[in-house]
């Protein structure tokens, strides 16, 4: 918890009653390795901040999944628009590997940005980060190229290669698994 809370003090400067009031409504886990966190269609009553392990937001469409993001060691895991209009999830939320996290539910976090603004703000610039990243990814899946959008993943986030299997690799960026191993060994770059 102590590294959750390091990060989050980067962000915001909780006094040590918020940080204990925090303390208070978050709850260690330990998720298996394809856990499956959320189902498309069920609420989504918790979000959790990942200790250790990654995860991957994914939709299934006419029986494929295609991924939308893997997430890692200090981000949230869980579904956003889910979580905060507690409406049926629209994405599904699944471990690649054994993970440990720490969640919080729905009424415990509103309950905490209620009382202390520090969370508030917290929260509120959680959600504007999401809502950077959603549109940078938005705008990179219809102006740039595969190649591009490859080269972006290896600059920006070299780890998901050697943590995430090919084959969601490749759905995140919309291409075929065979692009995807051309373009890791040199071949069509």
């Amino acid at each position: 918890m102590q590294r959750v809370l390091f990060n989050i003090e980067r962000i915001v400067r909780p006094t040590s009653e918020e940080k204990t009031a925090f303390e208070h409504i978050i709850h260690p886990r330990v998720l298996a390795a394809n856990e499956r966190y959320v189902q498309a269609g069920d609420r989504c009553t918790t979000i959790a901040f990942i200790e250790k392990g990654c995860g991957r937001l994914f939709y299934e469409i006419d029986g494929w999944e295609v991924s939308k993001e893997f997430v890692f060691e200090n981000s949230l895991l869980g579904s956003f628009v889910g979580f905060f209009t507690q409406k049926p999830s629209n994405v599904n939320v699944a471990t690649l590997e054994e993970t440990h996290i720490l969640e919080l539910n729905y009424e415990d976090v509103m309950q905490l940005c209620r009382t202390y603004p520090t969370w508030q703000r917290f929260a509120t610039l959680l959600l504007q980060d999401q809502l950077m990243r959603v549109e940078r990814r938005e705008a990179s899946l219809l102006k740039d190229s595969p190649e591009d959008r490859y080269r972006r993943l290896l600059e920006e986030h070299p780890k998901v290669l050697n943590r995430i299997p090919a084959d969601f690799v490749a759905s995140y960026l919309g291409i075929t698994p065979e692009t995807l191993s051309r373009y890791r060994s040199g071949i069509g770059v």
